[in-house]
């Protein structure tokens, strides 16, 4: 069977103990092909101070980045990534130890595949950051909200053009989200396909919503009003503005019947701009 290296681009900003966390998971891989390309947008040495210690472990590629930017940032990575398989892990996610075994075994086994993707829980919890699939899956348009978070997806690039990021969406752009889904959309539509395997497990802390937070729930609705514009107009998928109509009504009866009406009013305006400003 063919060798596949695999690349891991991960920007990190702000983090220090979790980061320390998944380098000790990286290090314990049972899968040892493969190198992390670490984009550090901090201002500060922090994160090379820490990155540093593990430098004879596995292969590091350091890059500073004078720009702040998830998709920016993850897209400086693709460019100089050396694997034929990439993913994108988070500074403060957690890897099993046969994760990359996995990952790779599913590529040597299913040539015909391209993306492979798992859930993501919090350690120690039946939970994460939304709701994903319980079951097994193939990777549809339809089913991408439940079966791809930004850390669980990998990518088979063999023989194949890199895809870059659309640098519009994503923490740090004008629109802030929706890139991984808007990623893994763009591959669905360019022919690749994929599983979702609801029992490889990768750790993140769960991210529960805050009705406090009006300006990154802003934020994420722009990201989901200009997927969905992108999605419907620019790739003619118009099952999406169906979901898009079922989380604007979703809004409006939070407005009506919650008492988190200034969250639901933030939200449904982001919506709607995002959907409008996206070109």
């Amino acid at each position: 069977m063919r060798i596949l290296k695999v690349s891991l681009i991960m920007p990190t900003i702000n983090v220090t103990d979790e980061l320390e966390l998944f380098l000790k998971s990286l290090k314990e891989q049972t899968y040892k092909d493969f190198e992390l390309i670490a984009v550090d947008q901090n201002n500060d040495d922090r994160a090379y101070k820490i990155l540093e210690k593990y430098e004879d472990d596995f292969e590091i590629k350091y890059m500073k980045s004078d720009r702040k930017g998830l998709s920016l940032n993850r897209n400086r990575g693709l460019l100089v990534m050396d694997g034929e398989i990439t993913g994108f892990p988070d500074d403060d996610c957690e890897y099993q130890p046969d994760t990359l075994e996995k990952v790779v075994k599913f590529f040597k086994e299913n040539e015909d595949k391209r993306i492979y993707s798992c859930r993501t829980l919090e350690r120690g919890k039946d939970y994460g950051t939304g709701i994903m699939s319980e079951q097994n899956l193939k990777l549809t348009k339809g089913n991408i909200e439940k079966t791809v978070k930004s850390i669980t997806f990998f990518v088979n690039y063999v023989f194949e053009d890199i895809i870059l990021f659309d640098e519009n969406l994503g923490v740090g752009s004008a629109f802030g989200s929706g890139e991984e889904t808007d990623y893994v959309l763009t591959l669905l539509h360019k022919g690749y396909k994929g599983e979702y395997f609801a029992d490889d497990i990768i750790f993140h802390p769960a991210k529960k919503g805050n009705y406090d937070d009006l300006d990154k729930a802003y934020k994420y609705a722009l990201g989901y009003g200009a997927l969905v514009k992108k999605e419907v107009m620019g790739r003619k998928n118009f099952f999406y503005y169906f979901k898009y109509l079922k989380r604007i009504f979703r809004s409006m009866a939070g407005i009506l019947l919650t008492k988190n009406r200034k969250y639901h009013k933030t939200v449904l305006k982001g919506r709607i701009e995002g959907f409008n400003k996206y070109k």
